[in-house]
């Protein structure tokens, strides 16, 4: 590893850094069955920027049956935020592709 470092060194500025930790907002660890991914720390950011941290879990995500068409509701005043919060949630995914369908 430390031959690797050296080549690499040499050719590009690099900085080691140590063991890996924390990178694109999924938590690594290490033990003696493996590397093992978490977002959690992710996943309680997102609950926490959005105002629902202290939401309780349901059995399922939204009302059942629900028939959505484009003219129910209104239109959201600014959706930047609203798209944000999407795209974190299929980030999520990298993960948990269990959660896929319910985001």
């Amino acid at each position: 590893m430390e031959c690797l470092k050296r080549f690499i060194l040499n050719r590009f500025r690099i900085k080691d850094l140590g063991d890996l930790k924390y990178f694109l907002g999924i938590e690594f660890s290490c033990s003696k069955k493996g590397i093992f991914m978490s977002q959690k720390k992710y996943a309680l950011d997102i609950l926490q920027d959005s105002g629902l941290l202290a939401a309780c879990p349901d059995m399922f995500p939204m009302e059942q049956n629900l028939k959505l068409t484009p003219t129910n509701g209104k239109l959201l005043d600014d959706p930047t935020k609203y798209r944000r919060l999407v795209g974190r949630l299929i980030y999520l995914t990298v993960t948990r592709p269990d959660i896929v369908y319910p985001i």
